[in-house]
């Protein structure tokens, strides 16, 4: 159990790494990256659905296209990382509050810096609707782990008045 911290704190890392390389990446490399992950996806979804019918024939490849790079390039990312932040600050930081806070704090840091990477590489351009939407994600990750695992930390250390 108390190397479990380091292992969270590892997985926090890689994927703030790997957030910070995707965003290095130009608009041609970003795009097929999306393509790739949006190829497994439609061959996962046609291979489990019954019958001859793909998915794109039922919605624009284009349309597929933009979710899978919004849902999972953006908000599911980054739902990861909000994960493993509150994991790696709550064995961390002995002060919960403050733990608490410094999560909020360096989830929307993050979120900025990776949009700002992409004012660098050729056909890239930060988008503010994107800064909200990694947050998002990393924001429903910090509540849910939030809750359990702050809410019971708390419970316990609350003073009962009579």
């Amino acid at each position: 159990m108390k190397y479990l911290k380091y292992i969270f704190l590892s997985i926090y890392i890689f994927i703030t790494l790997f957030i910070f390389i995707k965003s290095f990446e130009n608009s041609e490399q970003s795009t097929n990256t999306s393509d790739q992950v949006t190829d497994v996806i439609v061959g996962t979804i046609d291979g489990i659905t019954p019958g001859d019918e793909s998915i794109t024939d039922k919605f624009d490849i284009n349309d597929i296209k933009i979710f899978v790079r919004k849902a999972i390039g953006h908000f599911g990312v980054f739902l990861l990382l909000g994960i493993f932040s509150c994991l790696t600050y709550y064995y961390f930081i002995n002060k919960k509050l403050i733990s608490m806070i410094i999560i909020i704090v360096i989830g929307f840091i993050t979120s900025l810096i990776s949009e700002g990477i992409q004012t660098i590489p050729e056909g890239r351009g930060p988008s503010i609707s994107d800064v909200f939407l990694n947050y998002a994600g990393y924001a429903i990750s910090i509540v849910v782990v939030g809750l359990i695992l702050y809410l019971p930390y708390y419970m316990k250390n609350k003073k009962v008045v009579s």
